[in-house]
């Protein structure tokens, strides 16, 4: 026998699971799109949020940037961009709060697992990028040093 619902309880579907604070690692990749439309899936319609996270280069690795000008500025125009045009699409399906924050780095993965651990997060969700293909899938640099050092919960997911 089951005990009576609470009429007080809360009502507002997966939100009010174990994951309700999401951080996706953001590169605008089609696996970082298919993070981030998971982590809203996940957060829902609820009191969760979602928070994208762009690990960008640190000062000290600007000099490449006088080598090849704008290059770095293009890509990182392009991440914003598509954060952009990815949660304008969420947004007709979810009423999640998703919002993109940026952090300089030099190691992407340390970065994530620390921002995740320091802020509270309970769930960190990644591209899994890499190759090798359907046979032989290989985990990206970036989401295997995440999955072996997080703190919290990993899910790594896959555009394709």
């Amino acid at each position: 026998m089951f005990p009576a619902a609470d009429s007080n309880s809360d009502r507002r579907g997966p939100a009010s699971g174990p994951f309700r604070q999401v951080l996706v690692g953001w590169d605008g990749s089609p696996d970082s799109v298919a993070a981030l439309r998971t982590a809203a899936a996940i957060v829902g319609d609820g009191p969760g949020r979602v928070i994208a996270l762009a690990v960008l280069p640190s000062p000290q690795h600007h000099e490449a940037e006088r080598d090849q000008p704008g290059a770095e500025a293009a890509g990182n125009h392009h991440a914003f961009q598509t954060f952009e045009a990815t949660r304008s699409a969420i947004a007709t399906a979810s009423r999640a709060r998703i919002s993109l924050h940026t952090e300089e780095g030099r190691q992407v993965a340390r970065s994530l697992c620390d921002h995740a651990t320091e802020h509270g997060f309970d769930l960190l969700v990644l591209g899994r990028h890499g190759g090798g293909g359907i046979l032989h899938p290989r985990l990206g640099h970036v989401a295997e040093a995440v999955a072996r050092t997080s703190r919290i919960p990993v899910l790594l997911v896959s555009a394709g």
